[in-house]
């Protein structure tokens, strides 16, 4: 389903800064969503997962995620996803149907399969230590151009 959405979305979340909430939900919506256009015509990187699943991401687990906390958190991190510009609402929930977003993030497949490490994207880490600059989080040294 979405892998490569999902590896956009962790991208996508560092870009724009998004808390924790936030950015658990937008992973979840994409690893819920289709890549490319799915088998049954569905469109790629749309979410309509529904209120309860999405609590579930957060750490709501049923009963709790249909509680009044869980619908409040749901409702902050959707917020803070729409307004940093990482989705956006395609449809309205009602009428026992659940809303509809559409991710904002890449999805497609890399052209030949896989990735050359030299296209790697590496983002930044700001250790505390000296020696930390210009290492990655995994404590490679990173190669400059």
């Amino acid at each position: 389903m979405g892998l490569y959405a999902a590896k956009g979305a962790v991208i996508l979340a560092a870009r724009l800064q998004l808390g924790n909430a936030a950015t658990r939900l937008l992973l979840h919506m994409a690893l819920e969503c289709w890549d490319g256009e799915a088998p049954d015509g569905r469109l790629p990187r749309r979410y309509f997962g529904g209120r309860e699943m999405a609590a579930i991401a957060l750490g709501y687990m049923a009963p709790d995620n249909a509680s009044p906390a869980a619908r409040q958190a749901v409702k902050r991190a959707i917020s803070e996803l729409t307004g940093k510009g990482a989705i956006v609402r395609v449809r309205t929930g009602g009428r026992g149907l659940p809303a509809e977003y559409e991710l904002l993030v890449a999805s497609a497949r890399p052209v030949g399969g896989r990735r050359a490490v030299d296209n790697a994207v590496v983002l930044p880490f700001h250790g505390r230590g000296q020696g930390d600059a210009g290492r990655t989080p995994q404590g490679v040294a990173r190669r400059t151009p």
